[in-house]
């Protein structure tokens, strides 16, 4: 038996800490916070030891025991009219590819908003619901593949709708045909376009957009395991300034591991916003939970390449729907 306690800005960081020490067996015994505001989670697994347990190791033991029934289906229902709710919940999230150790700190973090009053949905809601900043100038980054260039044609689109001034930038010198692909969805909004191949570039050239105009910066691709393109992104994210807005881009279909990996390469970049695409080839429940973990806010979801049919803002409700549909 081992327990731990974490302490850690937000419980999202604690939860970091805890499957990192613990792994994926952890159970959340507690979470709480200090005079500071800081959180501190107590965490558990229940591994053999060679030093004696003790009555507190007897505790936590049935701790652990009564949650493992509760995620299971075991416990008794007459216990909490929640627990069927919390059950299927965390079926679903897991069956769907959501680590097991977020799973639970998501039902539990649920559980605390149920126990107000709220159903299964606004508890989740209330969960979602992290303000997204929206600057004038935005970078768009991701692994290649993703969908940057689509999403960025969609938000342009929303933007055009609105009656905004829109400008698109394409800063991709690595795939081939990107830049006449944006060029061509510029066209069809009746917006400029602009290439850039350096960080200089693209400084002169937001040097010389309008104070009313939205600027939407296409990014190559940049492979997790390059350090260079990941670096040339950093460079490129340095010269649109820090009032830019960095939104990180991902696929639904990447499972929970590579999920993780990604977030954990392009976290230098300090992403503020992610964009989940291709929800219609996979549920996304796995990206979903890490940004959840992470503190990541999810700006839109996107399903499809129709242009700009196939995204939508990603509501407190429409993310709490796609987990409990989970």
């Amino acid at each position: 038996m081992q327990i731990r306690r974490f302490i850690a800005p937000t419980v999202q960081a604690a939860l970091r800490q805890v499957k990192g020490a613990l792994g994926a067996d952890a159970v959340i015994l507690e979470t709480t916070t200090d005079d500071q505001g800081q959180v501190i989670v107590a965490a558990a697994v229940d591994r053999e030891e060679r030093e004696p347990g003790g009555e507190l190791v007897v505790e936590v033991r049935q701790l652990i025991g009564l949650v493992r029934e509760l995620v299971d289906g075991h416990r008794r229902e007459q216990e909490l009219d929640v627990v069927p709710a919390l059950r299927d919940l965390y079926r679903g999230l897991v069956a769907n590819g959501m680590d097991a150790v977020i799973a639970t700190a998501l039902a539990r973090a649920a559980a605390g908003e149920m126990a107000r009053g709220r159903a299964i949905g606004a508890a989740l809601e209330e969960l979602f619901m992290v303000p997204v900043p929206d600057p004038r100038v935005r970078l768009l980054v991701g692994p290649p593949g993703d969908g940057k260039t689509t999403t960025i044609a969609k938000l342009a689109a929303i933007e055009c709708r609105a009656g905004r001034r829109v400008r698109l930038v394409s800063a991709d010198t690595y795939r081939i045909g990107g830049a006449a692909e944006l060029s061509a969805y510029g066209r069809a909004l009746g917006t400029p376009v602009d290439r850039v191949t350096s960080p200089a570039e693209l400084a002169r050239v937001l040097e010389r957009t309008a104070d009313d105009e939205s600027v939407l910066i296409d990014t190559a691709g940049a492979a997790l395991a390059s350090a260079a393109e990941l670096d040339e992104l950093a460079a490129l994210a340095e010269a649109a300034g820090p009032g830019a807005g960095r939104t990180l881009v991902l696929s639904a279909v990447t499972g929970s591991v590579a999920a993780e990996q990604s977030l954990a390469a392009f976290a230098p970049l300090e992403p503020d916003a992610c964009v989940v695409t291709k929800l219609d080839a996979a549920p996304g429940t796995a990206l979903l939970g890490l940004a959840w973990q992470r503190g990541l806010p999810v700006s839109h979801l996107a399903a499809g390449r129709r242009v700009p049919d196939d995204i939508e803002l990603a509501t407190p409700a429409r993310l709490a729907s796609r987990l409990v549909a989970a």
